[in-house]
This record gives C-alpha cells, sequence and structure tokens, in this order.
C-alpha cells in the first residue's frame, strides 16, 4: 500500500510541470485562457485585414476605377432633341373591362423641324389599341398611368421616329 500512495503523491506534482510545458496534461484553467487569448489575437487580425481591405478598396473605386470626367457626363444622359411645337390629338371615348370608359386627350411634344400639321391617325390607332379594354385597376394611380403612358410613348416613337420626344395627359377620365 505504501506504493500505491507514493505513486499518486507523485503524480499530482508531475502535472503542473507538464502544465507548463504545455503538454496534454495540462490543468483546464491554462488551457482555457491560452485558448481565448490565441481566438482573441485571430480576431483581432481578421478584423484588421477586413479593414485593410475596406481602404484599399475605397481608395481604387476613387482613383483607379472612377470613370473618366468625359464619359461619365456622356453615358447619364442623352443629349435632348431641340423641342418643337406640340400637336393636340383629338379626344377619344374607350371602352373599358367591366361596362367601364375613358375620355381620354393627349399632347404631343414632337422635335424641332416636325410640321404642327402632324397626321395622328396612325397615333392615334395606337392609342386606342394600348387602352380599349383595359381593367380600371390598370389604369387607377399615378403609377399606372405614368406605366401606360410611358409604353405607349415607345410605341408613337416606332411609328414617328425622331419626331416625338414626350406626350402629355391633358385630359383623362373614366367612369
Amino acid at each position: 500500500m505504501a506504493t500505491d500512495t507514493s505513486t499518486r503523491i507523485a503524480s499530482p506534482v508531475s502535472r503542473p510541470a507538464e502544465a507548463s510545458k504545455g503538454g496534454r496534461g495540462a490543468a483546464p484553467g491554462g488551457n482555457d485562457e491560452q485558448r481565448t487569448k490565441k481566438k482573441k489575437s485571430m480576431k483581432l487580425k481578421i478584423a484588421a485585414a477586413v479593414v485593410l481591405l475596406l481602404v484599399i478598396g475605397a481608395a481604387a473605386k476613387f482613383t483607379v476605377l472612377a470613370p473618366s470626367k468625359a464619359s461619365a457626363s456622356t453615358s447619364k444622359t442623352k443629349p435632348k432633341p431641340a423641342l418643337g411645337p406640340v400637336v393636340a390629338m383629338d379626344e377619344l371615348t374607350l371602352n373599358l373591362d367591366g361596362g367601364h370608359f375613358l375620355r381620354l386627350k393627349l399632347s404631343i411634344q414632337t422635335t424641332k423641324g416636325t410640321s404642327a400639321e402632324l397626321d395622328l391617325t396612325e397615333g392615334m390607332q395606337a392609342t386606342i389599341d394600348e387602352f380599349s379594354n383595359r381593367p380600371v385597376d390598370e389604369l387607377t394611380g399615378v403609377k399606372a398611368r405614368t406605366a401606360t403612358k410611358n409604353e405607349l410613348l415607345k410605341k408613337l416613337q416606332r411609328l414617328y421616329p425622331k419626331k416625338i420626344v414626350d406626350i402629355f395627359y391633358t385630359e383623362f377620365v373614366m367612369q
């Protein structure tokens, strides 16, 4: 029995020595402190790397990758054509879905050099095709009217190339 107690006594003494060397049998408290220090230092390194990358990216964006002044001005806006006369389209009364109707009158902004006597017969047909038999919901509200106006403008610009700049509602009544 004396042998068993001597091994017990020697065991605890040898463990703290191993713990100070970072051995496998280290005390749990010492390892946790080392791990948390390593984790904190890794987090600090990662944070510093992210900040450094952001600074480098911002510097590159504002210096190397910045568009030149000449290309920036041409890419943002097309030069608007010189404006010509505004031509009024005849009033239209169109059937909508569900027994409703739309009374519509448009004015067409033309380009310079376009005659004030522009024949809008094809434009009226395109307008009838665009608005007829639509549900009232599709034409209610500013967004809906603007979207429909933009669709009609594209059609009119295809029918009258380089002659129409914009269209304006001068009357828009649904019932």
